[in-house]
């Protein structure tokens, strides 16, 4: 009785699992890894392009025409410092990034950008993807005076 339980283990057909396996999941797992990988260095690249294209609309957005402001017209931007201000930021803190366009309309500006990135594994699709990014800032009028409503202190210790 032992004999036969030992020829039922070791009979051809109970092997046919583990090549099953050994050659599935190689097949499966491999560009699933390949997979997380390439869409985590994209992820990654996305949100820094993000981030800078904020950053340039921010820093566009901070660009008074001063000459407009004392002459009284009122607080607009200077269009081509903004403009300046979006590519000096964008080329020193990501130099591989594009501006694609930069639009300033009244105290907005909107800035778009694009970048290419090589994926780190490349197995499945293309080997570079292309990103875009857009973003947007607005220049706001601060306050003219202090409230009234806040109580002013009355002990400096």
């Amino acid at each position: 009785m032992a004999v036969a339980a030992v020829r039922r283990i070791t009979s051809p057909d109970s092997a046919q699992v583990l090549v099953f396996f050994a050659l599935v999941l190689p097949l499966i797992l491999l560009p699933a890894a390949a997979y997380a990988i390439d869409a985590a260095a994209s992820v990654s690249a996305y949100a820094r392009l993000e981030e800078v294209t904020v950053r340039s609309a921010e820093e566009a957005a901070q660009q008074v025409d001063a000459l407009r402001l004392r002459s009284g017209g009122g607080i607009g931007l200077d269009i081509e410092a903004a403009v300046a201000r979006v590519h000096d930021v964008m080329r020193s803190a990501l130099p591989a990034a594009r501006v694609i366009s930069v639009a300033v309309s009244g105290a907005t500006v909107t800035v778009r950008a694009e970048q290419a990135v090589t994926l780190p594994l490349q197995l499945i699709g293309r080997p570079e993807v292309t990103l875009h990014a857009m973003a947007a800032a607005r220049l706001a009028v601060g306050y003219e005076s202090p409230s009234s409503l806040v109580p002013l202190p009355t002990s400096t210790f």
